[in-house]
């Protein structure tokens, strides 16, 4: 997917009525793409414009006033038209949230320089307000999701600090539908790359099929698979699984299961991903009172298969997030921006990702139709990459399987045979054990 994505909160209105008895507006008209340096340009509708003006914030690892310190506020045209300069320095041309606020003149707005969230005042000042976030032109799909892909625009960003790309060497989807992550060398600078789930998913089990065999990676590489929330609370909703030796060759050790604050006891278990294994999966399962950490010895399979298990681990202290919204995180980078030791490029291929409920819920039957053999077909929506049963039954006592199929989108379908004239046939989807 190649198009410029944006994801557009609709205006939310805090203010009184205005005269005209309708409530104040302000909306974006141009939304400059991630990476130009075009002016943001909106409008507000049902007030006087002489009387009020426009707060602009970008997010670049925290809110940031737009476009200077020095002028905080955008002014408004008769037409009701304004217009800012959300380029003025550093790296906003890779901003990802764009947010905007009315508010009356006689205001001074907060100036932020990297503060985690608006503050209150800002807020219930605001007689209306809007925020958009921006998407890299190299946002894919994959495992039947959407996702971002995290740009710094050469400049450092944490983790690491390190160079994060979103050009098509670091990230990419094959033909197979296998994502890779690449760590490359380019003009004298190691880029590195993470990609981040559109969705939010809260409670349930996050489970990654790695194909790389991740126990031979250079000891300054590290593979995060992992939840991450903008919203400092719950230590950023942060549950890891870290695949690294964070720069010791020595250290017998090569992965991590961490509850953050990593620092707090109890919080991290280090384990030994064993040489050669490949493909391996990792997963936790986040409930309300714990999370379950697992690593298998090859592509996880649902019972009654048997995937060799290498560790597990069980968290049920006292720092376990409460769901918000957290997004998904897999990434690929330097320890403390440090080359690898080999000095040569990294590749890391993920298969998939499968994210589970902790309550599955029935899949909806969303079209019937008999085909020109004579055979059912049946749609379905569901979940992504999850297993589905088509069971039939002469009464709705005694079920048969009749296929089984792994969905990759949340949409899927099953064929089975049409019954005859005399014959009495009841069709179910079940939804086995994951």
């Amino acid at each position: 997917m190649r198009s410029q994505k944006l994801v557009m909160a609709g205006a939310i209105l805090l203010g009184a009525i205005s005269l005209s008895g309708q409530l104040p507006e302000i909306s974006f008209t141009f939304v400059p793409p991630q990476g130009s340096d075009a002016n943001l340009t909106g409008e507000v509708m049902n007030v006087n414009p002489e009387d009020h003006r426009v707060a602009v914030y970008i997010y670049v690892h925290g809110w940031w006033t737009k476009p200077t310190n020095a002028q905080p506020l955008s002014m408004i045209d008769s037409g009701g038209n304004w217009v800012c300069d959300i380029t003025t320095g550093g790296a906003d041309l890779v901003a990802k949230k764009i947010a905007a606020f009315l508010i009356p003149v006689g205001y001074d707005p907060p100036i932020l320089n990297g503060t985690a969230e608006f503050p209150v005042d800002l807020q219930v000042t605001a007689l209306a307000s809007i925020q958009v976030d921006r998407q890299s032109v190299n946002a894919f799909h994959f495992s039947g999701y959407d996702w971002d892909v995290k740009t710094s625009g050469g400049f450092l960003f944490g983790p690491g600090p390190n160079v994060f790309s979103d050009d098509l060497e670091n990230v990419w989807v094959d033909a197979e539908g296998k994502l890779h992550l690449r760590i490359t060398y380019r003009d004298g600078q190691w880029r590195c790359a993470e990609v981040i789930s559109n969705d939010s998913f809260g409670y349930g089990t996050y489970r990654f099929y790695v194909d790389s065999p991740v126990d031979a990676l250079d000891p300054n590489v590290v593979l995060g698979l992992f939840t991450w929330s903008d919203d400092p609370a719950y230590s950023y909703r942060e549950i890891d699984v870290e695949i690294t030796r964070w720069g010791d060759a020595q250290d017998p050790t090569n992965a991590q299961f961490v509850v953050q604050p990593w620092n707090n006891p109890g919080n991290l278990v280090r384990y030994t991903i064993p040489q050669g294994s490949a493909p391996t999966t990792h997963s936790f399962d986040w409930q309300a009172d714990q999370i379950a950490f697992a690593s298998h010895d090859g592509a996880y399979a649902p019972p009654p298969d048997v995937t060799p298990l290498l560790t597990q681990w069980t968290y049920t202290g006292p720092d376990i997030p409460v769901p918000g919204d957290e997004q998904v995180r897999i990434n690929l980078w330097l320890v403390s921006g440090l080359e690898p030791i080999d000095g040569e490029e990294v590749e890391v291929v993920i298969s998939r990702f499968v994210f589970i409920p902790s309550v599955v819920p029935p899949p909806k039957l969303t079209f019937l139709e008999m085909d020109d053999q004579g055979n059912l077909q049946l749609s379905y929506a569901g979940i992504p990459q999850l297993l589905y049963n088509l069971q039939s039954s002469p009464d709705l006592d005694q079920w048969t399987k009749v296929q089984s199929q792994i969905s990759d989108e949340a949409t899927f379908q099953f064929s089975a045979p049409s019954p005859s004239v005399s014959e009495k046939v009841f069709y179910r989807v079940q939804v086995p054990v994951q």
